[in-house]
């Protein structure tokens, strides 16, 4: 469905299965860091096991990385995807409708965190977030959208004033015009957010289950949280 996106999360202190995994993907990340390393392998383990699920796809399939640093598939009929970390979450966004952006954050105190929302974000952004019940979780939500909509354009985080929010209007503005929306939902621990073709109208949820083993593909359908959008202006 290309008006729908897929969201898969995960926790890094499960075991992933690697039998999706190439050979020489496995041996590029022999290089790594071990912390690095093992974030790296889960990451592309949940993509492997979520293709196989979802289009019975044996291994993974063959990716390639843009001139800016942005992977992708090789074949156009596979969907665009986001991986993202913090702590011991992981998160997987799918979508066939275009270029897609993923960020999940623990919520969690940053020290001199007004500091960097007054460096980071625009003056707008930073009085709503001051006026909030809870400040560190609105500048979560702010910081989140924003590495969201920079990786669905191949951005980074040092580039914070591509964008600005309106958090109050609901509304964005980018450096330049984008076909996007942005999403984002809070939990009790966990900040995700998305940008995503502005095509998009619905998200399906699954939670990555360990448990299942590489028989039955491990993932489970879950309630669909409350999402909120920002479009763009």
């Amino acid at each position: 469905m290309t008006n729908s996106a897929r969201i898969i999360t995960a926790s890094l202190d499960d075991t992933f299965p690697l039998s999706r995994l190439p050979a020489e993907l496995l041996a590029e990340s022999e290089n790594l860091h071990p912390s690095r390393r093992q974030q790296w392998r889960a990451g592309r383990a949940l993509l492997a096991e979520t293709l196989f699920a979802f289009s019975g796809q044996e291994m993974l399939p063959e990716m390639q990385i843009s001139a800016r640093g942005k992977p992708s598939f090789t074949d156009p009929s596979l969907p665009h995807f986001s991986l993202s970390h913090s702590v011991n979450s992981l998160q997987l966004v799918l979508c066939a409708a275009g270029e897609t952006g993923g960020d999940v954050e623990q919520i969690r105190p940053r020290a001199r965190y007004l500091d960097v929302a007054r460096q980071a974000f625009s003056e707008t952004e930073f009085c709503w977030l001051t006026e909030q019940e809870n400040p560190l979780n609105a500048f979560w939500q702010l910081w989140c959208l924003r590495e969201a909509w920079l990786k669905q354009q191949a951005g980074s985080v040092w580039q914070m004033e591509r964008i600005r929010l309106d958090p109050a209007a609901g509304q964005f503005s980018p450096e330049s015009a984008t076909d996007s929306k942005l999403w984002w939902a809070a939990g009790e621990t966990v900040m995700s957010a998305m940008a995503l073709p502005a095509c998009v109208t619905t998200c399906e949820e699954y939670i990555f289950d360990a448990r299942n083993g590489s028989v039955i593909p491990p993932l489970i359908p879950r309630k669909p949280r409350r999402w909120s959008c920002y479009s763009q202006t």
